[in-house]
């Protein structure tokens, strides 16, 4: 059974931290301490999403005393949907999202398939949102188009 998605707190963090760290010079590494000074956001908070992230490949860790995070590819090639996925796991909006629905409903029910839709129209959207676009000074007037044609289905 997948989890559920909630953009909650430590999430929201992740996604602060990896905009940060997009803004910041790209061809150094930088800090725990440094990021937390730079977003505000607890030290052990901002530690424990490093490692996550550094852990699922979105970040690369360097030891030693020159040692910190940067991210493994460019900010544009790095999806707000990877970021979330790598601290909640699949974007599922409700149980039956996925083909791996366990609820004791799914023999007589009647939304599963548009939820299936609705939820990859959503993940769709965030995959189409790069760490890149988060940090633009002045957003481009431009939505993502969320499309749930369902064709004929009654």
């Amino acid at each position: 059974i997948s989890t559920m998605m909630r953009i909650n707190k430590l999430t929201d963090y992740g996604i602060v931290v990896m905009t940060k760290i997009a803004t910041m010079k790209s061809n150094k590494v930088h800090t725990a301490k440094e990021i937390s000074h730079k977003t505000n956001i607890p030290l052990p908070t901002v530690t424990r999403l490093l490692k996550t992230l550094s852990n699922t490949g979105l970040l690369i860790s360097q030891r030693g005393s020159q040692g910190g995070y940067a991210l493994s590819k460019s900010a544009s090639n790095i999806s707000v949907a990877s970021v979330i996925e790598s601290i909640e796991g699949p974007i599922a909006l409700t149980e039956c999202s996925t083909n791996e629905c366990a609820c004791s409903y799914e023999s007589s029910c009647n939304v599963e398939l548009p939820w299936q839709k609705i939820n990859n129209t959503v993940k769709s959207a965030l995959e189409k949102i790069s760490l890149s676009e988060m940090i633009q000074a002045k957003p481009k007037n431009e939505l993502v188009k969320l499309s749930m044609n369902y064709g004929d289905i009654n």
